[in-house]
This record gives C-alpha cells, structure tokens and sequence, in this order.
C-alpha cells in the first residue's frame, strides 16, 4: 500500500508540474497602471499585517461592526456532532466486515470509505478525511482503472481537507490530477468540461493569492487561459445568456488586474519550459493561436463583452448602468481619464430616464467605491503567506477617513480609530494601503467630482 501510493503520488507530481505551467507572454506595451494604487510595499519582517478585507462605507447612523470569524464550535454544542461519531463508528465496522469477507480491495469498501471521510470532515478530523478519502481512491482505482471518473467526488472532498490543513502542496497536485482525469474522458469540446476548467482556474487564482509555488506568474497566466476557455465553450454550447457567461468574464476581468498589478511576475513567462508547457495546455484546450497573459486589454474585452450580456440578454437599466460603470473604472485605474469620464457618463444618463433615478444614481454614484469592484481582499504578504509555521489569523477593525479626487486618487488619510502601542504598526501600514488604493469617485450630473472626508471602515488580518 505504501509502496502504492509513493508511485501514485510521483506520478501527480509530473502531472501538477506539467499542467501549473503558464505560457510565456511576448513582451507588450500596455497602459501603464495608476502607480499609486498598484505599488508593492516592502515586506517589513516586523509587519505582520497579511491581509485587508474590502472596504465598509460608515453612514450616518450606522455602525457597522464586522463581524469577527466564528470561535471554534464546541462539540457539545453540535447535537449533529454525537449522531455524526455514531456514524464513523458504524462505518469503520462496515469496513472492517467487508475486509474480512472480501479483502483489502473489495469494491464495496469505496462507498464506505467515502461515506466516512466525508463524516470525518465534517467533524473536523481532517487527517482522518484524508486518510480514507485516500484508500478510497486507491480501491476504486484497482477496480475500475486508472483514471475512471468514479473517483472525482472523492477526490474533491480530500481537497477541501486538504486546504482546511493547509497543505497546498497535496491540494496543488489534486486539483490538477482531477483536471487530467476529467480532460482525458470528456476531451476538449464537450461541454461537462466547463465545470472542471473553471475549478481549476480558481484554484489557480486561489494559489496565487495565498502566494502558494514559486512561479506566481504563471498561475495567473493558467487562470486566464482557463477562464477565457471556459468562457468560449459556454457562448459555443449555450450562448452567452447563459448565467455563467457573466461568471467568468468577470473572473478574465480578475486576472486581468492581478497582471497588470503584478508585471514582476510576469517575467517568469520568459522561461522556455514556461512557453512549452503553456502551449500544451493551450494545445489541449483547442484554443487557438498563442494566449498572452494580459492586463489592459484583457480586462476591456471581457468587461465589454459584460455590458453586451446586458444590451442584449437583460432588461435590468440598473445591471445594464453598473457593467457601463465597471468599465469607467478599468480605464480609470489605467489613466485613460476622458473614457472613464464618458463611461460615468453614459450610465448617469441611463438611470436618470428611469422613474426612480435619482434613487438608482444615489445607490451606484452617492459613494465613493473602492475599484475594481469585483477585486478580492488584498494580500499583502504574498510571498510568504502560505508559510505553515504562521498560526491562525487575528483580526481587527479601524476607521479612516480620507479624501477622493477626480481621478480616483486617495489624499489626507486620517486615521480615526485609536492607535495604541500594540496596533500602531498595524495602523500605520493600513493608512499607507489605503493611501495607495484608488476609488469611483462621486458622480454628479454626469462627471466625477472630488469628495472631501468620506468615512469608511477597513478590517485587517494579522
């Protein structure tokens, strides 16, 4: 068995190590991002501050008090918890009666086994998970083959353990191994496919934004790939008002950020085995031509084909004027100024023939609004973030009220919480982020207008 599982686990490695590839990008001239709200910080070893969720507006009246991550459930407490162990208990003995009667590789093991890494889960023994999910898959793969999709939900459940334990090296190599089985039965074209490219972008995404493997670049790359791909193959098989459609152009648009916020990565794409397996993965996705990883451009396209969604398959004005909006924001961030003007502008007009739009131009342009709106919470400390010696997170909350120009610049940060010897570091890193970000400014009759202390509160991890 252990012998077993080491051949196993080399034969993943090769496939994660060729499938996390990204394809080297040709070097090209795009507009260059609004430096201030893209600068990289230096990582401070005595600056623990990781991560900054997205901002909350403060409004008069409000208070709105972020809610800290749940303490770890007691179990005396979960009445599920006793039915649940009862459960295992009855799973482990099903087990053990059917490898006496019919070995150590009976095929009804595998529904038992997964049965009982699933409750396992969920009680929060993950090792324990892992542990059965694994010689389930092992089982299956005796007596069904190889690479027989029978072994997919298994394989899913392993990873969700996997990343609640923090191993990102065992949740890299199956994200990808579930890839390859599911690409090797259903092929390129079919549509059962879409699912799988789209998990695997995000896993991708997820991997980079926790800083996890040592070429950053090339997730991203593999996540735009994927996601432009998987985009394709719902327009080809169910058109673009397919729910979906918007799904993913969205999440082109998110990658599309992270490359233009990150060009520093972008210089492993040079390397020539990057270029090769990049075009393997392109080559097995039927994608046509050599797919460069892109900022600007990629993000304009996909956010226009949004706004096409919305003129042809929705009658929301509202939905319609936001997508409008989201791409005022994108050359915004870019310094193409005048086009975020006439983007702002055209959905100002949209809302203002409704019957009601003063209140729809109140909800989309009466705040300011951090961009891009459909952005992730920032992680400061990429690079080391994944590291398995940090222990778990803390978090905190502090307000600060801050200036917004025209352009969508950040200026006289105040920092209106109190600032203490134990957080003063912590509050000054978060000042000098929120210095750095950029946001929608206010709307008014049409054009951007600068506003003057707008309140917000940020919650930070450390």
């Amino acid at each position: 068995m252990r012998a077993y599982s080491l051949k196993t686990s080399l034969s993943l490695t090769f496939l994660s190590s060729l499938l996390c590839l990204s394809q080297s990008s040709a070097q090209q001239v795009e507009p260059e991002v609004e430096a201030g709200a893209e600068a990289e910080q230096t990582e401070n070893p005595g600056n623990r501050l990781l991560y900054i969720d997205l901002p909350v507006a403060l409004e008069e009246g409000l208070d709105p008090v972020l809610p800290r991550p749940l303490p770890p459930a007691d179990p005396g407490d979960d009445p599920e918890f006793v039915r649940r162990l009862d459960s295992i208990r009855q799973y482990s003995s099903a087990v053990d009666s059917i490898e006496l009667t019919g070995g150590a590789w009976d095929q009804a093991l595998v529904e038992e086994l997964s049965a009982m890494g699933s409750l396992q889960q969920q009680q929060g023994e993950h090792v324990e998970a892992i542990e059965s999910l694994n010689r389930a898959v092992h089982v299956n793969r005796i007596n069904a083959g190889l690479h027989t999709l029978e072994q997919v939900p298994a394989i899913e459940t392993m990873i969700d353990s996997y990343i609640a334990i923090g191993d990102w090296q065992n949740a890299d190599l199956y994200n990808n191994y579930l890839f390859f089985v599911q690409r090797k039965a259903f092929g390129a074209d079919d549509p059962r496919i879409i699912p799988v490219l789209d998990k695997l972008a995000n896993w991708h995404m997820q991997a980079f934004n926790i800083g996890y493997g040592e070429s950053l670049g090339l997730r991203l790359s593999t996540a735009q790939i994927l996601f432009k791909a998987a985009a394709r193959m719902v327009s080809v098989h169910f058109g673009r008002a397919d729910e979906r459609f918007i799904d993913l152009k969205t999440n082109v648009a998110r990658s599309a950020y992270l490359v233009a916020r990150y060009p520093e990565y972008m210089v492993e794409l040079d390397r020539p085995e990057a270029r090769t397996m990049e075009d393997l993965l392109r080559e097995s996705l039927n994608e046509e031509g050599r797919i460069v990883p892109r900022g600007f451009r990629s993000g304009e396209v996909a956010l226009l084909d949004i706004i096409d969604f919305y003129n042809e398959e929705s009658g929301s004005v509202y939905d319609l004027a936001e997508a409008i909006t989201n791409l005022g924001d994108w050359y915004l961030i870019f310094k193409r100024r005048q086009a975020a003007q006439e983007q702002y502008a055209q959905a100002y007009q949209l809302l203002l023939d409704q019957d009601n739009g003063e209140e729809l131009i109140k909800q989309l342009f009466g705040l300011v609004v951090p961009i891009p709106t459909f952005r992730l919470p920032t992680n400061l400390e990429k690079a080391t973030s994944h590291d398995p010696d940090r222990k778990g997170l803390r978090s905190d909350y502090a307000d600060l009220s801050f200036d917004v120009t025209t352009s969508g610049a950040v200026r006289n940060v105040r920092m209106l919480s109190e600032i203490t010897d134990e957080n003063a570091s912590l509050l000054n890193r978060l000042r000098r982020e929120a210095r750095l970000s950029m946001f929608r400014p206010k709307v008014v009759d049409g054009r951007p207008v600068r506003s003057d202390d707008n309140q917000y509160r940020y919650r930070y991890w450390y």
